[in-house]
């Protein structure tokens, strides 16, 4: 008998169908990863689940028992735990209070007992994390990846059984997530079964046990993860072989200084996150920034278009110092910056596509304070036909959409006047593989109309892949001086961005 089991599950939002006649099976302690293309209906089927939303039809078994009208706290009853991709704790208050706040709240007295849920939460982080995580402490002062664990242990406090988890790697450097993923198998040793979304396919392959493909809200196959194969589930996730993610790289760049469109020259930060910087870019060429998560890649390109201050430095765009210039200035002059954090930096999700697109360059559409709503409409139409973005109407809300075309949406935006040079942050951080291949494209059609691009990117697949050249910085907010041609070695590249070349140099001298 399946410790969950879902059978025929449907759900609509309005005419769009997001799930249609979904089976599923989870068994006690499996991992279950679910795989699937931005709006395949993922999300929607653990917000189900876990009675966030009703679904319209079909049924939900736990250990065989039916569960009608499923809501939150039903399901926290059946023992379903879900950790959202979005931290979701209060920050102001301790540790210990964001674990146990369903047996705070459920207390009848007026009077809190710390000491008593400190130790009640200390005994369920210990197994999991030892002491690295301290009850009382404040959550707002603890790393993503520890405001996960705590999550995490706070869906365990309610002695869940099912352990829903959406994206947790997402924002997690590479230690952070192998970390998590320890947690997971003591979970799963312990009978707890895991449903996981993920659009890294090293995770599938390595930390589940079954995956399943969703697409256009049906599930179109299951596999055991160990059996699986990259192409068949690429194929079953798009409807289509993606034989090649990324597209063809630029045949030639000129670099020459008359076709250098950016110089940056001894950037430090104020806050000596990172000292010494020096590049340039040029039109028609896609650079890539490599580095580690936490090492100082996007102060640097905030620090460059004025977000961030400097100690030192000069940037010159177009021939021209632009130190004094705002940012608002630099982007009118055609230097921008993608943010990596669309929800709380890039997009206004409450606010339609169409604003979205406009809101960045409102010059262009308006005389005086009024705006010519013709000329709104029409630039959103041309950006979201230029980017495929797929949505109802222009005036969909943008917090809506599925996270591929919200990216897509944000691109727009910073697109909707054609800069001469781009920094992208995280251009494809929390999309699918089809996503990924169309936002690439489009890159490399930005490239080949003599845009210059920057792109940070934490997937070794994507700087290789899709740039012409290489920058390093390593995990202390350094730049390795050399800049690489491709074709590009993996293995090279974290040997410089782990700062590992530098203990063989300290070893060199040692010897000498």
């Amino acid at each position: 008998m399946a410790l969950l089991e879902l059978k025929n599950i449907s759900k609509s939002f309005g005419k769009n169908v997001v799930l249609d006649g979904v089976d599923f099976q989870l068994e006690s302690g499996e991992v279950h990863a679910l795989l699937g293309e931005n709006g395949a209906g993922k999300s929607t089927m653990l917000n189900i689940i876990g009675g966030l939303i009703g679904a319209d039809g079909g049924e939900i078994l736990i250990n065989g028992e039916k569960i009608d009208n499923n809501t939150i706290s039903k399901a926290k009853e059946m023992g379903i735990g879900f950790v959202h991709q979005e931290i979701e704790l209060c920050q102001d208050v301790s540790v210990a209070e964001n674990i146990m706040m369903a047996s705070i709240c459920d207390n009848k007295t007026w009077n809190v007992r710390y000491k008593d849920i400190e130790e009640e939460a200390r005994k369920i982080l210990e197994p999991l994390v030892g002491e690295e995580i301290r009850p009382e402490e404040m959550v707002s002062s603890l790393s993503i990846s520890h405001q996960q664990v705590v999550e995490i242990a706070k869906a365990i406090s309610c002695k869940c059984k099912i352990l829903l988890l959406d994206e947790p790697t997402a924002a997690l450097s590479e230690s952070e997530t192998a970390s998590l993923f320890q947690i997971m198998h003591q979970l799963k040793q312990e009978g707890i079964g895991i449903v996981f979304i993920s659009h890294r396919m090293a995770e599938i392959f390595e930390e589940s046990d079954r995956v399943t493909v969703l697409r256009d809200g049906k599930v179109i196959s299951t596999y055991l993860s160990k059996e699986a194969k990259m192409e068949n589930l690429l194929k079953d996730m798009a409807g289509r072989a993606i034989s090649d993610i990324y597209p063809p790289k630029a045949e030639h760049i000129d670099y020459s200084d008359e076709n250098r469109i950016l110089t940056v020259k001894d950037l430090t930060d104020k806050k000596d996150r990172f000292r010494e910087i020096d590049f340039s870019l040029y039109r028609g060429e896609i650079l890539g920034v490599a580095g580690l998560v936490g090492a100082g890649r996007t102060e640097i390109m905030q620090a460059v278009v004025n977000l961030r201050k400097r100690k030192s430095g000069d940037v010159i765009f177009l021939g021209k110092i632009i130190n004094h210039l705002s940012t608002a200035q630099i982007y009118k002059m055609g230097l921008v910056l993608l943010s990596e954090d669309r929800k709380k930096s890039g997009l206004y999700m409450e606010y339609s596509i169409e604003m979205n697109i406009s809101s960045t360059y409102l010059e262009e559409i308006s005389k005086g304070p009024l705006i010519n709503q013709e000329k709104e409409r029409a630039l959103a139409d041309s950006k979201v036909k230029e980017l495929a973005v797929k949505c109802s109407d222009l005036g969909q809300l943008a917090g809506t959409l599925s996270g591929g075309n919200q990216q897509k949406v944000l691109l727009a935006k910073l697109l909707a006047k054609e800069p001469k040079a781009i920094i992208l942050d995280e251009p494809t951080r929390g999309v699918d593989a089809g996503a990924k291949a169309e936002i690439g494209k489009y890159i490399r059609e930005l490239a080949d109309r003599g845009i210059g691009v920057i792109i940070i990117s934490s997937e070794m697949n994507e700087l290789v892949g899709l740039c012409d050249r290489l920058m390093y910085i390593d995990i202390d907010g350094n730049q390795v001086k050399e800049e690489v041609d491709c074709p590009f070695d993996s293995d090279r590249i974290i040997y410089y961005i782990s700062g590992a070349y530098k203990y063989e140099e300290e070893g060199q001298n040692d010897k000498e």
